[in-house]
């Protein structure tokens, strides 16, 4: 990637700079990940005093590379290992803030944040259970999203709504979506263009959603809000995207306020807490969401490309307390490329599970 060159700070900026006296530690989980990469890197190109601490179970994570120092870290499946692992190096390192940069850790963090923040001090940047639960469950996403007034794509469940399938089809036409109802991003998604194709995807297969296909694929937009403890949108922007294998790898900026306006009306809704990314099609010019994650986006680098700090953001309102009003980003194009980086032994050698050091 290209990078924008970074913007002089104001006197003002400055100044809040040099009233933080300490540096600000910082852990970031799951840093073998997109998004928990773009979280690192977002962090250490803030003009805050960052120091970024990263784990991962995978010594092999690029994230860990990049951070300031880094740890193996237990698997989150065990439970009481892994609390207790968190505890300690958020105690030892005097650590300011958790992000959350693997999907399947978001359960354990969102069930213990309360925990976490009374037994450490840091703040733990994750979404409620509920929240979590809602956007985890697709039809439940749906089903919110449309109470709320909000535009969905038409969608039944299957085997539940299976009654109901001939008429969906002749309502709504081919091709259609059938994707799981407790899918992670494109996995399990195929597109069906005939009944044939429909028949075979759901044969003796439980907790689909079967929806209604969005045609324009040039239309489609992540969009991503960050909202404080006090429910106030504090950061939006919304890109159009194109997808490989269902990873952004190129996006655009322009005037797409209103839709980032509309999502952050469709966040405030879900009562969400830290980063929500949203994701949409248009369909005669009007956004219609089709999934919403609870969590940081694998465009969190790319939106800090065009100025938009997700991490910082959060930083700067939770933990530093200052008024964060969300600014705008620049317009132009993002393109991914994915890299390869040499590191010496030393550097694999040096990484360790105690965080006593």
């Amino acid at each position: 990637m290209i990078a924008l060159a970074k913007p002089m700070l104001d006197i003002e900026e400055k100044t809040l700079v040099n009233e933080i006296n300490s540096t600000l530690r910082v852990l970031v989980t799951g840093a073998g990940s997109v998004y928990g990469q773009g979280i690192i890197r977002s962090l250490q190109e803030s003009v805050l005093p960052v120091e970024t601490i990263a784990i991962d179970s995978n010594p092999y994570s690029l994230g860990l590379f990049f951070a300031h120092k880094s740890y193996i870290a237990p698997q989150v499946a065990d439970e009481e290992s892994y609390y207790m692992f968190i505890k300690n190096l958020c105690i030892n390192h005097q650590i300011k803030a958790i992000f959350i940069g693997s999907t399947a850790e978001l359960p354990f963090y969102s069930r213990n944040r309360e925990s976490l923040e009374r037994s450490t001090g840091a703040k733990v940047f994750v979404n409620s259970p509920e929240v979590i639960e809602l956007c985890t469950d697709k039809w439940l996403t749906m089903c919110h999203l449309s109470n709320s007034g909000f535009q969905i794509p038409a969608s039944i469940r299957y085997p539940e709504d299976a009654g109901m399938l001939s008429s969906f089809i002749e309502s709504t036409g081919f091709p259609l979506i059938v994707k799981p109802r407790f899918g992670r991003g494109s996995v399990g998604v195929v597109l069906v263009k005939d009944k044939q194709q429909l028949l075979e995807n759901i044969k003796d297969k439980k907790s689909l959603i079967i929806q209604e296909y969005l045609t324009d694929e040039d239309q489609e937009f992540t969009v991503g809000i960050c909202i404080n403890q006090k429910g106030k949108v504090i950061s939006k922007i919304a890109l159009r995207r194109y997808l490989l294998e269902g990873v952004s790898i190129a996006a655009v900026s322009d005037d797409y306020h209103h839709i980032a306006d509309y999502c952050a009306m469709v966040a405030s809704t879900l009562g969400a807490y830290g980063a929500i990314n949203i994701q949409l099609r248009l369909k005669d010019s009007m956004p219609v969401i089709f999934e919403i994650n609870p969590r940081f986006s694998s465009s969190t680098g790319m939106r800090l490309l065009f100025g938009i700090n997700e991490p910082e953001s959060l930083i700067r309102s939770e933990v530093l307390c200052q008024e964060v009003i969300p600014g705008s980003p620049a317009t132009g194009l993002v393109l991914r490329q994915y890299m390869d980086y040499y590191f010496p032994l030393d550097k694999l050698n040096s990484l360790s599970t105690s965080t006593l050091h």
